[in-house]
């Protein structure tokens, strides 16, 4: 988080079962294993500005519970969300919503070979907003007036078991032993589901120059499993199901179901000069060289068998004089939040053809690919990261995403570290971390702040801690 959210090629710990397997073979200390509990980041962006990093992550923990009550907009405060949030006249604005917790991990490092095995719960949550949603204002669109009042909300709870290994690829190596090395890591991974909600709501409004009104395009369909099933029931049959469930974060984190996934990596490494190898340390570590990374992700599916069930609504089209009213609410992601949000615009009643399916549903794992660079000089790194993300999913966001940062050290157990992102549609932030790092143990630390034009702003996104890393 420190260093921007790549590590394509910096990360070396336990952790980079999940970045780049291929990693686990480089030390940058002397020991046999390294052993990690209990670390935790989150990341929380919202429609409007929260003051106080104690109400933000208020607010952030409310996503990890069922939804409870609205936050409703000020009047005073809509230019200001419309400037905010859908900035260069965009018709729909998008926010990401994270939550890691690493269990435990454990690396075991050895000369030729390294092995690592982890535990870890990833919840996320990804919404889009149209903003007609907010703004009677109709966008123009190449002389095509269009009012936007579409929504789409994912969320989901994933918790991975992950056992990986890196080697030295020796037939490559031996083209060029003393100057360079190339390493290999795979690491598959059990990953079993928590509750699942994929809500998409398509609300368009076109004006028609002939007619003078308003053609809408309308269509719904929501997947869930899980506790978030029975409140879903209870809003499409009220008759069958009157009464709504109670349940909490518990509920939400209990299995329901069962996949497969892994993360497979490469990593070439080049030294410089008569560095020695930072792969072994018998005689010293290498200070000066360059590595290249090349990782794939999050390749895998998984089964939703626990309640699935599927509420469809095929896109049909009307004629409208007036299209639908803005709205007062906020929205943040919530689960089931957006039977609330979205009362003023979407009635089941109102639709006597819709389809009900109550079989497995299957969800790709959130699969990407990532490509980074680490230049290491003496006690200065400068690394760069570029992922394309594959599936679209609750925990990253779509296509390209940038990666930037850098590492220095004024002493050698005192690392000071920041770093940026840039992403298409979403704003950026700048990162900021540092802590403690002795040859026996690690104390770290790292938040983001929110970025716009005109530089960051006070508005801590997200923050991360390592409780307690212990190298043997």
């Amino acid at each position: 988080m420190a260093l921007g959210g790549g590590g394509t090629a910096y990360l070396t710990g336990f952790e980079a079962l999940f970045v780049n397997p291929a990693n686990l073979l480089i030390q940058e200390k002397n020991y046999t294993f390294q052993i990690s509990l209990l670390q935790y980041g989150y990341y929380f962006d919202s429609l409007e500005p929260i003051s106080g990093i104690q109400n933000r992550f208020s607010r952030h923990l409310d996503l990890m519970a069922p939804y409870s009550s609205d936050l409703n907009l000020r009047v005073t405060d809509r230019e200001e969300l419309i400037d905010r949030s859908f900035f260069e006249n965009r018709s729909n604005a998008y926010f990401l919503n994270q939550t890691e917790i690493n269990w435990f991990g454990i690396k075991w490092a050895r000369p030729e070979r390294s092995f690592a095995l982890a535990a870890r719960t990833r919840i996320g949550s990804s919404y889009r907003l149209g903003k007609g949603l907010y703004s009677a204002t109709p966008l123009d669109r190449s002389g095509s007036f269009l009012i936007n009042q579409s929504f789409n909300h994912q969320y989901q709870v994933l918790h991975e078991i992950s056992v990986g290994y890196a080697e030295s690829f020796t037939y490559l190596n031996g083209l060029t032993p003393s100057l360079s090395e190339f390493i290999v890591g795979i690491a598959p991974k059990l990953v079993i589901p928590g509750s699942f909600l994929d809500v998409q709501f398509r609300n368009r409004y076109t004006l028609n120059s002939q007619s003078g009104f308003w053609d809408n395009e309308i269509a719904y369909n929501q997947r869930t499993a899980g506790v978030l099933t029975d409140r879903a029931e209870n809003f499409f049959f009220p008759q069958i199901n009157p009464e709504n469930p109670d349940y909490g974060l518990r509920d939400l984190l209990r299995p329901t179901g069962i996949g497969f996934g892994i993360d497979a990596g490469i990593t070439y490494i080049i030294k410089f000069g008569d560095q020695l190898s930072v792969l072994r340390h018998e005689d010293g570590l290498a200070e000066k060289s360059l590595r290249i990374s090349l990782s794939v992700t999050d390749v895998g599916m998984v089964y939703q068998t626990t309640t699935p069930f599927e509420f469809d609504i095929e896109p049909q089209t009307s004629e409208q004089e007036e299209t639908g009213p803005v709205t007062n609410r906020l929205f943040q992601g919530a689960p089931n939040e957006h039977f609330s949000f979205l009362a003023d615009y979407f009635d089941p009643t109102e639709f006597s053809s819709f389809a009900v399916r109550e079989q497995a549903i299957e969800v790709l794992l959130p699969a990407s690919v990532q490509a980074g660079a680490l230049f290491q000089y003496n006690r200065f790194k400068l690394m760069g990261d570029v992922s394309y993300t594959i599936v679209d999913n609750a925990f990253k966001p779509s296509g390209f995403t940038l990666f930037s940062g850098f590492e220095i050290r004024p002493l050698s157990y005192l690392p000071i570290r920041a770093g940026t992102r840039l992403t298409p549609g979403l704003p950026g932030y700048v990162s900021f971390g540092s802590g403690l790092e002795t040859g026996r143990f690690d104390i770290l630390a790292a938040f983001q702040l929110k970025s716009r034009a005109g530089g960051p702003t006070s508005e801590i996104l997200g923050a991360s801690v390592v409780g307690v890393k212990l190298y043997l």
